[in-house]
C-alpha cells in the first residue's frame, strides 16, 4: 500500500554517485571521480527453472576459509617492495614481476594455441549463406598471447583506479591473454582504425553504472591506443573525442536508469520508477546508445522507498519494481529514438564472483563449461522480456555467460581507495575488500567492445546476422 503521496513531500534530485570499489559500501562522497545450428537471437538463459529471488543476494557475505596464510603472504609481498606505498603508477608497474601463473600451464596453453591457424589482419567475416545467423555470444575462451591483449594499459593513462590492476600492483599478466572464440563462425579481429571509420562523424552515448563505465573506458582505450596524438579523454566530464574523425563518445552515470530522489528533511531516498533520470535529455539524437542496469537493483540498501504514479511505497518486490523501470526506459526509447539514425544496444548483466568461486587470488578462467551463475537471473529475464516486447529494435549484448567464466579478470585487491592501495589498508584483510564485480583493463570489457565492433561489421556485410531485436 502507498504510505504517502508525492504531493507535499519535499524532495530534491540527487545525482547518482559512483559506487566505491567495495560493492557493499556506500559511495565515497568526498570524491567526484569514479572509484560492468547457431542463432544469434536465441536467448542464452542458463536454466529453465523458476526465478531466483533476489532477497538472498542482498548484503549476503559468504563464509570465508582460513585466509591467514594468504593474507600474510599478500601483505608481506607488497610491504617488501621498498617505497611501494609512495610509488607513482608508472614506477609501480615496472616493479611488478609476473610470477603467479605456472609456467607449465602457460607452455601447454601456448602449444595448443600454436596449433590453431591465425587470422589475417585484413580478415573479413567468413561468408555464410544469406540469412544465416551467428551467435557471437556462444563460444569459448582461448589462451592467445599473440593476439591478446588488444592494447597495453600503459598507453591509457586515464584508466580509473578500479580498472588499473597492473598499475595498482597486480603481479600476473595471464588474465590479459585470453581471446573469445565463437563456436559457429569467425569474428573479425578488432580493428581500431576500421571502427573509427565506421564511427566517423557520430556521437556515441554509453549509459549505466560503474561497470558500464568500465566498458566506456575500454572503448576509449581501444581507440585512443590507435591514435594517441589525435584523440583526447576528459575524465571529469567522461568524454572521449577523436577530433580527426569528428567522433564523440560520452558516458552518463546512472545506476538505475530511472530517477533517484532524496527527501530534503530526512535524507530518505526514493526510486521513482515511472521517471527516467533528468540527464536522459542528453541521450537524444545520439547515433549509438549503449545501456545497462541491474547490479544496483540487487542491493536493497541503495534506496528507502519506491515512487510510482505520485505515490510512495514502503516496499515492493524487486522484480516488480525492475520490470516497471525497464518499461519506463523502453517507452522513452520508443518515443525518442529515430531508428533511421540511431542504433540502440542493451548490455546484459555482468556476473560477479563471490562465494564458492571467489575472485580473490584467481589467476585463470573457469574452464568447466557447465558452470552457471544465478546472480540476477530474474533481472536478466526481465531485460530480455522487455526487449522482446519493444516495437523499436534494440540489439542485445548478451555477455553474461561468456563473462561468467572469467573469475580471474576481476579487480580483486588490485585497486585503490582514496589514493591508497587496498592491500595496504589495515582495516580489513585483503580478501575482505576484494572487488569481484568490476573488471581489470585490459580484460573482459574489451571483449564486450570487440563483440560490439563485430556486430557493426556483420550488420554492414549482411552476410551474417547478429541482430537481436527479435529474441526468439
Amino acid at each position: 500500500m502507498p504510505i504517502e503521496a508525492f504531493n507535499g513531500f519535499p524532495m530534491h534530485k540527487q545525482s547518482p554517485m559512483p559506487p566505491s570499489v567495495i560493492e557493499n559500501e556506500e559511495p565515497d562522497k568526498s570524491s567526484n571521480e569514479p572509484s560492468s545450428s547457431s542463432q544469434s537471437c536465441i536467448i542464452l538463459t542458463e536454466t529453465s527453472s523458476s526465478q531466483v529471488p533476489l532477497s538472498g543476494l542482498q548484503n549476503s557475505k559468504p563464509a570465508l576459509p582460513d585466509l591467514s596464510d594468504s593474507v600474510k603472504q599478500a601483505t608481506t609481498s607488497f610491504q617488501q617492495r621498498s617505497g611501494l606505498g609512495d610509488a607513482k603508477p608508472s614506477e609501480l608497474s615496472d616493479k611488478i614481476e609476473a610470477r603467479t601463473a605456472e609456467s607449465s600451464l602457460v607452455s601447454v596453453l601456448e602449444a595448443q594455441n600454436q596449433e590453431q591457424p591465425k587470422d589475417n589482419d585484413d580478415e573479413v567475416p567468413v561468408a555464410m549463406e544469406e540469412g544465416k545467423k551467428c551467435n557471437i555470444f556462444e563460444g569459448k575462451w582461448v589462451y592467445d598471447p599473440k593476439e591478446s591483449p588488444l592494447y597495453d594499459s600503459a598507453m591509457c593513462p586515464f584508466l580509473s583506479e578500479t580498472t588499473s590492476c597492473r598499475r595498482n600492483g597486480r603481479p600476473d599478466k595471464e588474465y590479459e591473454k585470453w581471446r573469445w572464440e565463437i563456436n559457429e563462425c569467425k569474428i573479425p579481429r578488432f580493428n581500431a582504425k576500421d571502427m573509427l571509420e565506421r564511427l566517423r562523424g557520430k556521437r556515441v552515448v554509453i549509459v549505466g553504472d560503474s561497470i558500464n563505465h568500465s566498458q566506456f573506458e575500454s572503448l576509449a582505450c581501444l581507440l585512443y591506443a590507435a591514435i594517441p596524438g589525435l584523440s583526447s579523454f576528459d575524465a571529469r566530464n567522461r568524454v572521449f573525442r577523436a577530433e580527426s574523425y569528428n567522433l564523440v563518445i560520452q558516458f552518463d552515470w546512472t545506476e538505475f536508469l530511472v530517477e533517484l530522489l532524496v527527501n530534503k528533511t530526512d535524507g530518505k531516498k526514493i526510486l521513482k520508477l515511472d521517471s527516467l533520470v533528468p540527464t536522459a535529455r542528453k541521450w537524444k539524437d545520439a547515433d549509438i546508445m549503449v545501456f545497462n542496469t541491474g547490479h544496483w537493483w540487487a542491493n536493497r540498501l541503495r534506496w528507502d522507498f519506491f515512487g510510482y504514479k505520485r505515490k510512495v511505497f514502503a516496499d515492493m518486490k524487486i522484480e516488480t519494481a525492475f520490470k516497471v523501470a525497464m518499461k519506463t526506459w523502453a517507452r522513452w526509447v520508443e518515443k525518442n529514438v529515430d531508428t533511421s539514425k540511431t542504433t540502440v544496444y542493451f548490455r546484459g548483466m555482468s556476473p560477479p564472483h563471490f562465494g564458492k568461486n571467489w575472485c580473490y587470488k584467481s589467476t585463470r578462467p573457469i574452464m568447466d563449461e557447465s558452470y552457471k551463475l544465478t546472480f540476477g537471473k530474474s533481472l536478466k529475464e526481465i531485460v530480455e522480456q522487455t526487449l522482446q516486447a519493444m516495437r523499436t529494435p534494440v540489439k542485445y549484448l548478451n555477455i553474461t555467460r561468456l563473462s561468467q567464466y572469467r573469475v580471474d579478470s576481476h579487480s580483486s585487491i588490485y585497486a585503490t581507495k582514496q589514493g591508497k592501495f587496498l592491500v595496504l589498508r589495515k582495516q580489513k584483510p585483503p580478501a575482505m575488500v576484494a572487488d569481484c564485480s568490476h573488471w581489470c583493463l585490459p580484460g573482459v570489457p574489451d571483449t564486450w567492445n570487440h563483440l560490439l565492433y563485430a556486430s557493426m561489421v556483420f550488420e554492414g556485410s549482411k552476410s551474417i546476422s547478429t541482430t537481436l531485436n527479435i529474441l526468439t
